[in-house]
């Protein structure tokens, strides 16, 4: 089998699984410009599949080229294209053009099981949808980090953060709690924001650059992670930051949602309903008090990113969908 692929995941050329042959072509990196889009349109005409990772603006307009021009048959693949709920005047107004346009994606290849909210306002069939696990993180860095336990939550990431239930449970508690993320700025397109002045005393906030170093650093000396999300959501969040949490023998606390209570299997992390501060709360105090009870989290969240290795398994995973759906083709 030979799959000629379009693609800025340029590490696809690398896996080589026995009996699968591919041609790959670089999706140049430079995105939101209509020149590079229209340029690997017209070469896509002699691939097989164009298949690009998380950049929206690419794939809706190369989405709108096979609308216009539907005898291409090169199939168009996203992987981790997050998708919401319309919300503002503008959204609604651009909804329904962008829905015709998804429905000219051949496949989404996504990380959560439950795609019943991209089903249910995108109008997308199910059969356009195949799971994918997902990877660790910084696997290199993490294997070689010294793990520890300083008493202090750790709170972290940017993709739908509740860090306002995350407050009003830590105002009842008297652990200490630091939160590491970055500006405001940059978490209003990931639809978060904190307010600093809001926060308790116990809740030290630690704004950063992006830097996975100071992450993990942080991460790996608490004693539990805590990833607070918000409800009503139809897009995974959370699942880099608490797969690298499970990495580091952490037990985890974080909200039910796409991506989570649909993925994680049983007793791997303690899932909690979003935006319950009640429920966040006596979830913190016991695993924070009953070291037993916590260890049992730290041991199962562990054995399970364990299976999920770090970024070949994750390319793998890519091109074994990317073959069992060419093999439906043929």
């Amino acid at each position: 089998m030979k799959l000629k692929i379009i693609s800025n995941i340029y590490s696809l050329q690398e896996i080589h699984k026995e009996g699968v042959e591919i041609e790959l072509h670089r999706y140049p990196k430079t995105i939101n410009s209509f020149a590079t889009v229209l340029r690997m349109f017209w070469k896509s005409f002699g691939y097989d599949y164009i298949v690009l990772n998380f950049i929206s603006f690419d794939i809706l307009l190369l989405a709108f080229l096979k609308l216009i021009i539907p005898f291409n048959c090169c199939r168009l693949v996203t992987v981790d294209l997050l998708l919401t709920r319309p919300c503002t005047f503008r959204e609604r107004f651009l909804h329904p053009w962008k829905v015709l346009l998804l429905k000219k994606v051949h496949l989404f290849l996504v990380l959560m099981k439950d795609t019943s909210g991209y089903q249910k306002y995108f109008h997308l069939r199910p059969e356009q949808f195949r799971y994918l696990p997902y990877k660790i993180n910084a696997f290199d860095l993490i294997s070689k980090t010294t793990v520890t336990d300083e008493g202090y939550i750790f709170c972290g990431g940017k993709s739908r953060r509740d860090f306002n239930t995350l407050f009003a449970a830590a105002r009842k508690l008297p652990y200490p709690v630091k939160i590491v993320t970055v500006s405001n700025a940059e978490l209003a397109p990931h639809g978060s924001f904190l307010d600093a002045a809001s926060a308790p005393p116990n809740v030290e906030i630690i704004r950063h650059d992006g830097s996975v170093e100071l992450f993990v650093k942080y991460m790996s000396a608490a004693r539990l992670v805590v990833i607070p999300i918000k409800k009503d959501i139809i897009t995974q969040a959370g699942i880099a930051v608490y797969i690298m949490a499970m990495a580091l023998k952490k037990c985890v606390i974080i909200s039910a949602g796409p991506g989570v209570d649909d993925v994680l299997p049983a007793e791997t992390a303690i899932i909690v309903p979003p935006e319950d501060i009640s429920a966040l709360t006596l979830a913190i105090q016991l695993a924070w008090s009953d070291e037993a009870y916590r260890r049992k989290f730290e041991r199962n969240g562990y054995d399970y990113v364990m299976t999920l290795g770090g970024g070949e398994h994750f390319i793998e995973a890519i091109v074994d969908r990317l073959c069992e759906n060419f093999g439906r083709k043929q």
